[in-house]
């Protein structure tokens, strides 16, 4: 019998050994208030890392609650890197009813959709795991994770005791946790004054302890087992008055057509975000602002009594827009000598400079990459882009082309056909490789009066012999159907006098 209970206790201290450990993370039980930007969480020694990820049209990582519930949403393109202090088993994964149904890739592992959980094969252990959310659009509503991991072999040897965190910047006050990774360890944590350890400020804690810290203070700790123990260690926490950042509003303030959803977002942690329609009634923001008219909001941002600055964004509705054509048979800009270089098209109120390309003879912008000068940009004067259009070659459709970093808005590619859209006064596009383009469609909103240059008489962006013929056909049928630019020396007559001064002109340029 003694030696069966002998058998028992030693299965019984092996199935200890070699029992799991489970660390729950709940995002609505992290105080945060709703609009938070999230970009990093540490609880019983697994960090969280979130980050916006490469797809430029994403939004960061942001906590969110609303009538349904409070959870982080991560975008499109946002990744979540979870490292644990051991390798990772499995996460269970628990979303708010509602989300998004965009797939969770994961590097290493696989993320079973059905079974919304995680795992690693035995021959792959890791103690890291990067997810990523699928997609450029949509998102996913997280509210819990629940992470297993192996369970952590003893460590006999004293080693340091550690702070976390390890110092630095806080306001308010701040949770300190002390912890030594030895097994059976004490810990004794002493505060630092004139320089000095003060043995009348200890504080024991048995392998690890949480204390605050409400004021600058350097903080000394050493660890005991048996009769070792360790050198002190140190670590300095200084207090800041706390300061709130100011909401941005996104889009930033713009001329729209038919309807926006305005975000609001604060960089300050923990921060209560509010908006006003008259800068009088204030409403704590919970979603995205629907705006269908003109209107001017206003936002502020709270973190206790700390209120941010007052910022604020006007949204004009104009219902009609304009559409700009680029042609490579007519609108050559100073790419007229069908050269590769770098060269510019004006057509009022849209720029397009391309940065290495040419306008070849049979009719296309050809935009080329794969090096430093590479990239095409639009930019707008007064009237916002809103969707710009290209029709390619095939073999070199716009699928050769991609957003610049710092471009907002949506790119899509089918076929031969690009599509933008968004709201900017600037667009910019890389190429990876060259882009044949035969025509080219940039919608603005507003109706634009075009503007010409005088002598242009057709209209085709070029002073050339055409415009002459042209108002000399005026000349000689009706001259009230004449358009301004026909009026060359700008006496308020067109005659003769004009067909002469245009002719210098067609001379000069050529």
């Amino acid at each position: 019998m003694k030696k069966l209970f002998s058998l028992l206790f030693v299965a019984l201290l092996a199935m200890s050994a070699w029992a799991d450990t489970v660390v729950t993370v709940d995002f609505n039980a992290q105080g945060w208030s709703t609009n938070t930007l999230v970009s990093d969480l540490t609880i019983d020694g697994v960090k969280l890392t979130f980050d916006k990820g490469t797809n430029p049209n994403s939004t960061k990582p942001t906590y969110f609650t609303n009538t349904s519930g409070g959870a982080l949403r991560l975008y499109g393109g946002n990744t979540m890197t979870i490292t644990a202090p051991q390798n990772l088993l499995k996460i269970d994964f628990t979303f708010l009813s509602g989300e998004g149904t965009n797939d969770i890739l994961s590097n290493p592992g696989n993320y079973n959709k059905a079974g919304k959980q995680w795992t690693i094969g035995s021959s792959d252990p890791s103690s890291e795991v990067v997810f990523t959310i699928d997609g450029d659009t949509g998102h996913r509503r997280i509210q819990k994770l629940v992470i297993t991991m192996e369970d952590a072999e003893p460590v006999t040897e004293l080693v340091d005791p550690v702070f976390t965190p390890n110092g630095g910047e806080f306001t308010g006050s701040l949770a300190v946790t002390v912890s030594c990774a030895t097994d059976n360890a004490s810990i004794y944590v002493y505060k630092v004054i004139d320089g000095e350890v003060d043995y009348s400020t200890g504080m024991y804690f048995f392998e690890s302890g949480e204390f605050y810290v409400t004021e600058t203070m350097t903080y000394a700790a050493y660890a005991e087992k048996g009769d070792d123990y360790t050198d002190f260690v140190y670590a300095t926490f200084t207090k800041v008055e706390q300061t709130v950042e100011a909401p941005v509003f996104t889009p930033a303030a713009c001329i729209f057509t038919d309807r926006l959803d305005v975000t609001l977002t604060c960089a300050t942690p923990n921060a209560k975000i509010y908006y006003s329609l008259d800068e009088e009634l204030w409403s704590e923001y919970v979603d995205a602002i629907p705006v269908t008219d003109d209107i001017t909001i206003w936002a502020k941002a709270k973190v206790g009594d700390v209120e941010s600055e007052v910022v604020s964004a006007t949204y004009t509705k104009v219902p009609t827009t304009t559409e700009i054509t680029f042609d490579p048979y007519v609108d050559l800009g100073n790419g007229d000598d069908h050269a590769r270089h770098s060269f510019t098209v004006v057509k009022y109120p849209v720029t397009m400079f391309v940065g290495d390309g040419m306008i070849s003879d049979n009719g296309q912008y050809r935009f080329y990459g794969k090096n430093d000068s590479s990239g095409v940009v639009f930019t707008s004067v007064d009237y916002p882009i809103i969707k710009i259009e290209f029709t390619g070659q095939s073999g070199y459709a716009p699928s050769k082309m991609s957003l610049a970093e710092g471009t907002t808005g949506t790119w899509t590619t089918s076929g031969l056909e690009g599509v933008w859209e968004g709201n900017a006064y600037e667009v910019a596009f890389d190429l990876n490789m060259q882009a044949r383009i035969f025509e080219i469609i940039v919608t603005v909103a507003g109706e634009v009066e075009p503007i010409y240059q005088i002598g242009d008489v057709n209209h085709d962006g070029r002073i050339n012999i055409v415009d002459i013929t042209e108002l000399i056909d005026y000349l000689l049928g009706d001259t009230s159907s004449a358009p301004a630019e026909a009026d060359v020396n700008q006496d308020g007559i067109i005659n003769i006098q004009d067909v002469t001064d245009l002719n210098d002109l067609v001379m000069t340029q050529s």
